[in-house]
Formats: C-alpha cells, sequence, structure tokens
C-alpha cells in the first residue's frame, strides 16, 4: 500500500494542451470542447474570483478566451485524484 502511494504522490502532471495557444474560441466552441453547457463556460467567466479571461472582439461583440488562458485554467483546477 506504501509503494502505491509513493508512486501516486511521484505522478508527474503534464500540462493541458487541448486548446490552441494564440487562438481566441467563443463560449460554445469551449463547451463543445469540454462536453460542458455553454452556461457554464459563461459562469466561468463571470467568477468574482479567479475568472477564466475573457475579451470582446468588439464593444459588445463576442466574447472570445485564448487557448493559453483556457489550457492554464484547467491546470490550474484540474482534479488531482492522490490529494482527493
Amino acid at each position: 500500500m506504501d509503494s502505491m502511494r509513493n508512486n501516486t504522490a511521484e505522478m508527474i502532471v503534464e500540462p493541458m494542451n487541448l486548446f490552441q495557444d494564440d487562438r481566441g474560441y467563443r463560449p460554445d466552441e469551449i463547451a463543445e470542447k469540454l462536453n460542458v453547457d455553454r452556461s457554464t463556460i459563461y459562469r466561468l467567466i463571470r467568477k468574482v474570483f479567479n475568472p477564466l479571461p475573457a475579451y470582446r472582439t468588439k464593444e459588445n461583440g463576442q466574447l472570445r478566451c485564448f487557448g493559453r488562458d483556457i489550457n492554464k485554467y484547467l491546470q490550474k483546477y484540474m482534479v488531482q485524484p492522490h490529494n482527493e
């Protein structure tokens, strides 16, 4: 049992790269790729603490999120089974 704990503690977590770093993604594209509802993405963008970074393409335009910001956000909030 101890050897199992040591192995999981030594696991190296590779960065998530589900999204292209320099591309801007619409909330519906992010939701489709993550298999969640679009409202979930809007909720992550509107969070008061640690929101998913987003920008508008023009005044009152569509929201977009850079792939690099999405990847960082997912990495930061990824569930770590060995810590649960």
